[in-house]
């Protein structure tokens, strides 16, 4: 994308959110907060309607909104101040842009093609559930998406690629939970050094072992390419310490303070330490996924925000706001929006249910201990409100959800004594700070013991799924503790920093500057890092680098519709699937391995995946008449394909030649790159 056309779709897309913020800020008070409820009710309406009738791409709709934005804007585009109030959005926006056009690559590291997959789902605009791009005849039922239906949504709108869609739309996701945190602080803060603080903490932020990281780890580095090494060991090690890399430490003072478990101190013979992630806001903007917890990010600050914005103004307030406020329309509309986004976690990210739950219900417990109202009907009306929008995707996903319970905490699976406080220590001391208000500071002492109780119950309880042994608590820390770390330090951070007591407004400091030092590591991989692809925001330079795989992304992008079959190694975190991904066409079979666990593995994936892997070694016997069967349409040979058996190429094409002609794209000192596509279409 080149930068005046990323220019002119920026601006369309700011122009477009301030216009729909513009219609809910005299409700809410607050254009975050206004810009944040006007994207979710649009986004959760269209959800609702899409399951009935699909509306197909959106792009001619832009031109209209646009229009219709800078009417409803008005004179405001010529005042300083609105322009003030998006800043804390458009900067947050372009910190995360700086990041995905820098480092914009959607490969096969981590989950990058399988989000890309998600994206792709929804950007035809199809009735929902869509037709799954990874399994023919089948629809995308199994998965919670909604972050990535309104991914696509902004993609379809802006007249964007699955690539671009998806870069973008994490730059967006990441710009309402900044600005939210932004709207947070704002509302108990004064000073913007404060406000500052936490913000940074909880977006470039990591756990309480960034401080330790440079003490527990010796990485010497000789060049460029060994600090980019250490950098990303660095930043994997704040997110996978516990169980992972706290058996890595090397210096004597990591290995006195985490020392590995001998043979004789496991409880059993075969006992591994257990795997317990915590992922940061920071470790996705390094990592560029854009999984459900992203999207779980920006619903935990709205709600946050929300809270924030519900509590009684001070006697002597009276700002237009507050005298509103006094009216109690606008704290309805803040209720009802809280119960709206309990039952939007279902299609968003429902790991985190239980625990959002538990913070709506312990703050209609402070409310209604101080004498508030709680506005139960108004609660209850957004709950009602909500279920009923995202009820049709609940009819389809609800019968394909993998059944898991809740199990206790065993004790040889509970987090090491040492980790867990290496891990949780600053939002640990916020929490005591918190306490040490004592009930004069109501709010602190509430927050202070609702984060101390949550993080107990994580200890107490977790989600049964199929994993076993070191990973059996490893999606539910995975998802409870990448909420509730987060959750700790906005609202302890905030409301410490608030406090009318000087010395914990000062030692509150501490916790969030320590947390801040990720930022080194961050600063170390950014410098050290290739940035080979920067600006090729479609996310696919990694793959059209090769002359001959971009001869086949060009074919394939103005080629009709049909199925792409790749060659195939493992059955996950490969570059299988990526031609149909980053060309829109639909993939043969996607990622067996995520396509079975999503399915209960079903017999056929992982027959079809093996017949795959015998079709590019060139020994499936009648071939040609079971891709022809199947309506595959195009098979790929590439480079990774002559790399993997270069005899192949010439019996595949003995075996599809009946059915399948070839097409030469590229030439590399006598070896072909192309494609095989089906005769008579």
């Amino acid at each position: 994308m080149g930068l005046i056309a990323l220019a002119l779709t920026l601006l369309i897309l700011f122009i477009n959110l301030a216009g729909l913020a513009q219609c809910f800020e005299r409700r809410l008070g607050d254009i975050d907060l206004a810009r944040a409820t006007g994207v979710l009710l649009l986004c959760l309406a269209l959800f609702f309607v899409e399951h009935f009738a699909g509306l197909g791409h959106l792009a001619w709709l832009w031109p209209i909104c646009t229009a219709l934005s800078v009417l409803t804007l008005n004179k405001r585009l010529a005042d300083a101040a609105w322009w003030r109030g998006q800043l804390p959005f458009a900067c947050a926006f372009l910190f995360a842009l700086a990041w995905r056009f820098v480092f914009p690559d959607l490969d096969a590291q981590s989950e990058h093609l399988t989000d890309l997959y998600f994206v792709a789902n929804y950007l035809p605009g199809s009735t929902l559930p869509p037709p799954d791009q990874w399994l023919p005849g089948y629809r995308f039922d199994i998965y919670y998406g909604f972050l990535h239906y309104a991914t696509a949504l902004q993609g379809r709108f802006l007249n964007l690629d699955a690539g671009r869609a998806m870069n973008l739309g994490f730059c967006t996701t990441f710009a309402f939970t900044a600005s939210l945190a932004w709207s947070l602080t704002g509302r108990f803060l004064q000073r913007r050094a404060g406000r500052l603080l936490v913000v940074a903490a909880l977006t470039v932020g990591g756990t309480g072992v960034a401080p330790l990281l440079p003490l527990i780890y010796d990485l010497p580095s000789t060049n460029a390419q060994q600090a980019d090494g250490n950098a990303v060991t660095l930043l994997w090690s704040n997110t996978r310490f516990t169980g992972l890399y706290d058996q890595q430490v090397n210096t004597e003072l990591g290995r006195a303070l985490f020392p590995a478990l001998t043979p004789e101190q496991k409880p059993t013979s075969d006992f591994e330490a257990r795997d317990l992630p915590l992922e940061t806001i920071s470790y996705y903007t390094y990592l560029g996924d854009l999984h459900p917890p992203v999207g779980g990010f920006a619903l935990l600050l709205f709600v946050l925000a929300l809270i924030g914005a519900l509590e009684p103004r001070p006697a002597d307030d009276t700002s237009e706001m507050a005298q509103a406020d006094a009216y109690g329309w606008r704290d309805e509309t803040g209720v009802f929006l809280l119960g709206l986004s309990l039952p939007l976690l279902l299609a968003l990210n429902p790991w985190t249910l239980p625990l959002q739950a538990l913070l709506i219900l312990g703050w209609c417990a402070y409310r209604w201990r101080g004498g508030l109202p709680v506005f139960w009907r108004a609660l209850l009306g957004g709950a009602v409100t909500a279920g009923v929008l995202i009820y049709p995707f609940l009819a389809h996903f609800a019968p394909n959800a993998v059944p898991t319970a809740f199990a206790l905490v065993t004790s040889l699976d509970h987090t090491p004594i040492r980790q867990f406080i290496a891990v949780w220590w600053p939002v640990l001391v916020l929490a005591g700070l918190g306490l040490a208000s004592g009930r004069d500071d109501r709010r602190s002492w509430w927050a202070a013991w609702g984060v101390l109780i949550l993080l107990i119950i994580t200890e107490i309880f977790f989600i049964d799924d199929p994993l076993g042994g070191k990973y059996n608590r490893f999606n539910t820390t995975l998802k409870w503790w990448s909420w509730l770390f987060p959750a700790g330090i906005a609202l302890l951070g905030t409301l410490t920093l608030a406090s009318s007591r000087k010395w914990i407004r000062i030692v509150a400091w501490l916790p969030l500057l320590a947390t801040c030092l990720y930022v080194i590591p961050q600063a170390q991989y950014w410098i050290n890092h290739p940035k080979n692809h920067a600006g090729r925001l479609a996310g696919d330079a990694w793959l059209a680098d090769d002359p001959g795989q971009r001869a086949i992304l060009s074919y394939l992008r103005s080629a009709p519709k049909g199925l792409v079959m790749e060659g195939l190694d493992g059955g996950s975190y490969t570059v299988h699937g990526a031609f149909a991904l980053h060309s829109g066409q639909p993939s043969a079979l996607g990622w067996p391995d995520h396509e079975g666990l999503w399915r209960d593995h079903p017999w056929f994936i992982n027959r079809d995946a093996d017949y795959i892997r015998a079709l590019y070694h060139g020994g499936l016997p009648d071939a040609a008449q079971w891709l022809a069967s199947r309506k595959v349409r195009y098979v790929v040979w590439s480079s990774y394909d002559q790399t993997r058996d270069p005899g192949a190429f010439a019996r595949m094409q003995s075996l599809l030649a009946s059915r399948y002609i070839w097409r030469g794209l590229s030439n590399n000192n006598g070896i072909e790159f192309g494609l095989w596509e089906l005769r008579g279409q």
